[in-house]
């Protein structure tokens, strides 16, 4: 075996144990494993083990394979209806939308400054918003499972991981947006729309249709071992459609995972059916979920350690995207003031739980992997957005893990012991000691994933989520919580 395929071999093993390592200690230390995996990625490209062109080459084809992971997460994770989810819902989705919008004007701004000092050349407004949209949202895969692991229960977790399943699909809608503006040179307000239309037209509309139709593959494939392959099979052949076609793959694969995730809330409309008890094997089953869950844990590992290995000079660019790192946290500030810390009565929420909403702001795998989409593009201007976004990613880690150990070392955030939001979400035995602590607990239960029965799938579904639910699953729980809960 040559050098190279036993370091290739050493460097993958090493940056999987450091992951699941780092998932099971993040309990005690409150460090999240991606900021482990950053500093090994940083580590690895310092020492010389990978180089700048062999990234570089990479970079298209982890960059799709990690989008359709991440769309397809946070989509089909994304309830449009259920339960007591509205009361989450209507709060979560202004929380969402205030600190997404607030965010990618704050980060335009700031970048049209730094473009004066001849950082970005060739750069304008629109850049700017575009690169707001890249970096505006939370991250799905970062905020529910540290909320998780660190017992935080209650309204607040159904808010935070809501407004980080939203705003993933926020920031792939509007970042796609804006590079298909600037791709087209479409300056004027008929053409951009015109432009935005067809291309979110072809997307939604081929990616509605194969997932509308994929609801009857599923209850084919139920019981099968090669439920999930065939699922990433069409995703991955839906990518390339849409581009073909002059659609958007990105919001194709959303759509796809829209629809999916809300098959059963769908076929219950389409069919008016009272219940879900005739429709509960038109979804992924527990199986495919683990399985989903598992690549996810193994390509969010290699992620952020590809992201560590991408942090090199220009120096100025890697300073400013620190700058951006904290530019966004002061942008939060603000929106979750208005959305939240200034309406407290009567919300179930805490002062402590507003404390916990401003520093839970860590971007992650979405924004890297949108950060490339520019480049890919071949857009003027856009060298620099991979290396500024990752290096404001790393920042913001760096800042949620420092609040969010201050707050949780106090013992503030400590769980109540009449407290269970997950009282609602129907899950097979988990297991407490399993050596897999993913982020998320269908990866620790997996050995043990059995069928709910009809009744239980009824009230809680068996969607993946970062707590092994979906978001709006989560969000039924945690407003079950903030209904017993006096108010603050």
């Amino acid at each position: 075996m040559s050098a190279s395929v036993t370091v290739f071999l050493i460097t993958v093993a090493s940056l999987l144990m450091v992951g699941a390592i780092g998932e099971m200690l993040f309990s005690r230390i409150k460090v999240p494993a991606p900021l482990w995996l950053i500093l090994i990625g940083a580590g690895l490209r310092l020492g010389g083990v990978v180089d700048g062109q062999t990234l570089a080459g990479l970079t298209p084809y982890f960059a799709a394979i990690t989008l359709i992971i991440v769309l397809f997460d946070g989509g089909s994770r994304l309830r449009l209806s259920g339960g007591r989810v509205k009361a989450i819902a209507a709060r979560g989705t202004l929380l969402a939308v205030a600190t997404f919008f607030f965010t990618m004007f704050v980060v335009a701004l700031f970048s049209v400054g730094i473009a004066a000092l001849g950082v970005l050349p060739r750069w304008s407004f629109v850049h700017g918003l575009m690169l707001g949209a890249i970096v505006g949202g939370t991250s799905s895969l970062l905020t529910g499972p540290s909320l998780g692991l660190a017992g935080i229960r209650g309204r607040i977790r159904g808010l935070l991981s809501f407004e980080a399943a939203l705003t993933d699909a926020l920031c792939a809608v509007f970042t796609i947006a804006f590079v298909d503006v600037l791709a087209t040179g479409s300056a004027g307000a008929g053409g951009a729309l015109w432009t935005l239309t067809k291309s979110f037209g072809i997307a939604a509309g081929l990616g509605g249709l194969l997932g509308w139709g994929w609801i009857p593959a599923l209850r084919l494939l139920r019981g099968s071992t090669y439920t999930y392959p065939c699922t990433l099979a069409a995703l991955m052949l839906l990518y390339v459609l849409v581009d073909v076609a002059g659609g958007s793959p990105a919001m194709g694969v959303l759509a796809f995972a829209i629809v999916v995730g809300n098959a059963r809330s769908f076929t219950l409309w389409l069919h008016d059916l009272p219940d879900a008890d005739g429709v509960a094997d038109v979804q992924l089953d527990g199986d495919a979920q683990a399985v989903h869950s598992q690549i996810r844990f193994i390509v969010k590992s290699l992620f952020f350690a590809f992201l560590g290995m991408m942090l090199a000079p220009p120096w100025s660019l890697l300073v400013m995207g620190l700058v951006l790192g904290v530019v966004i946290l002061l942008a939060r500030i603000p929106a979750v003031f208005v959305t939240l810390g200034a309406r407290l009565r009567g919300s179930g929420l805490e002062r402590r739980d507003v404390s916990l909403a401003y520093v839970c702001m860590p971007r992650g795998m979405a924004a890297g992997a949108l950060a490339t989409l520019p480049l890919l593009a071949e857009l003027p201007g856009s060298e620099g957005i991979p290396t500024l976004v990752f290096a404001a990613v790393t920042t913001s880690i760096v800042i949620f893990t420092i609040g969010f150990s201050r707050a949780y070392g106090d013992g503030a955030l400590a769980p109540s012991g009449d407290e269970d939001d997950d009282a609602a979400i129907d899950e097979p035995a988990p297991v407490a000691a399993s050596p897999v602590a993913d982020a998320d607990r269908a990866v620790a239960v997996a050995p043990v994933a059995t069928r709910p029965t009809p009744a239980s799938e009824g009230e809680s579904g068996a969607a993946a989520s970062e707590g092994g639910a979906s978001v709006g699953e989560e969000a039924d729980a945690a407003a079950s919580d903030a209904e017993r809960a006096p108010p603050a």
